[in-house]
């Protein structure tokens, strides 16, 4: 049987990516899928094995000494990252016996750059999975409007008192890439992310796949919407607008322009026609004071039914992202039947048929968000998810990959 390990910093939120492919490998009688976390979630994943508190406590030192050592604007640039120190999981038997290892998110001190080296020293077939940019740049995750990442990321705009930092981090990359290479190849979400990573000086030669993240269809399906708006007591008679994300208040995910566009639907549809439905960490004041319509705030949802519930109560899902790579929500929302709204920017309209399963608005323009949330409310549209993204089809690449 073939031995397939998963590693991941967390096993469910924003690292249910890696979860999840385990679980539909794990279906296959060919593949033997296991993981490997940093932290867990509340409960305890079968096929998933948890590094102790030390390993922790190395996390939480590194992320400490990294905020001293890398000092940014963190609302202007986003997230940064210098692995200063990290764990070791070369030795342990999951990772010995595998016969290919996937590495998702693992940084915030699971891992460090000797973390890698010791995993690609084992000259195994390593897959790494780009959930961001991070393995394509000096250290940020999202290169925003910055082309540097094509060059050495010398000059680097979040650290102008000492740009060095982001160019020393590329080198230790360079090194490890041209080192180890050949058995490196590189999964991307989207063709966005694939693209702008053949552009880059350190993947630009690498072998680079798209293939979007697996999710189970079992929770994520069309089904009566009165039955859902009843278990949530939404009135079955008004047009339901959802939103949500792991972290609503990043600076990636776009509150700003889902704000105006609000004020914009205000003028669109009366008190009475509308309400609203979110998910997610965010602020139930800020919530309250942006938006003039009924909203049902359901919090952060671990549980994938719950989730799930969230897309069948709507009409329409908006991702009002100004940067993401493949969101996961629009998937799920597009299964469950619900039409999609999101800006014209990176994997999104990928994701969209315009007018068919959604719009697809023009980049930041508030009110043509509004306008196509207005779009697919006053239109009946036929939303199927298209085949690159369905999980069958999702897991047979990664079969192909497995086996060249």
């Amino acid at each position: 049987m073939y031995k397939v390990v998963q590693i991941q910093l967390f096993d469910k939120s924003a690292g249910s990516s890696a979860l999840r492919l385990h679980n539909g490998l794990s279906k296959s009688d060919i593949y033997r899928s296991n993981g490997i976390s940093l932290f867990k979630d509340d409960i305890t994943n079968e096929g998933f094995e948890y590094l102790g508190k030390w390993p922790q406590l190395i996390a939480y030192a590194n992320n400490f000494i990294e905020r001293k050592f890398c000092r940014y604007d963190s609302s202007k640039f986003g997230l940064y990252s210098y692995p200063l120190i990290g764990t070791d999981i070369s030795k342990l038997k999951l990772i010995r016996d595998a016969d290919v290892i996937y590495i998702h998110w693992v940084l915030l001190g699971f891992f460090d750059f000797t973390s890698f080296e010791n995993i690609f020293k084992l000259n195994k077939k390593v897959f790494i999975v780009m959930h961001d940019m991070w393995f394509m740049t000096g250290g940020c995750h999202h290169v925003m409007d910055c082309k540097l990442y094509k060059e050495n990321c010398q000059a680097c705009p979040i650290f102008p008192e000492d740009p060095s930092i982001a160019s020393s981090q590329h080198v230790k990359k360079y090194k490890l890439i041209s080192k180890y290479g050949n058995m490196l190849e590189f999964i991307t979400p989207s063709l966005w992310l694939k693209n702008l990573a053949l552009k880059s000086s350190l993947l630009k030669n690498q072998k680079i796949h798209f293939i979007p993240n697996y999710f189970d269809s079992h929770h994520f399906k069309v089904d009566s919407q009165n039955e859902a708006r009843a278990l949530l007591s939404i009135d079955p008679t008004k047009l339901v607008v959802c939103f949500g994300a792991v972290n609503i208040s990043s600076i990636y995910k776009g509150w700003s322009f889902l704000k105006k566009a609000f004020i914009h639907l205000k003028e669109m549809f009366s008190y009475d026609q509308l309400e609203v439905v979110i998910f997610g960490n965010g602020d139930l004041d800020e919530f309250e004071n942006s938006i003039d319509f009924k909203i049902h705030y359901l919090g952060f949802l671990k549980d994938e039914n719950k989730i799930a519930l969230a897309y069948k109560v709507s009409d329409v899902f908006v991702i009002p992202s100004i940067l993401d790579n493949q969101p996961t929500t629009i998937v799920e929302s597009m299964n469950c039947g619900v039409p999609v709204v999101g800006f014209n920017l990176c994997g999104i309209p990928e994701m969209i048929q315009h007018k068919k399963t959604g719009y697809i608005a023009e980049a930041y323009n508030s009110y043509d968000l509004a306008n196509g949330i207005r779009y697919c409310l006053n239109h009946d549209l036929d939303v199927k998810l298209m085949d690159d993204y369905k999980p069958g089809n999702v897991l047979a690449a990664h079969y192909k990959l497995l086996n060249p």
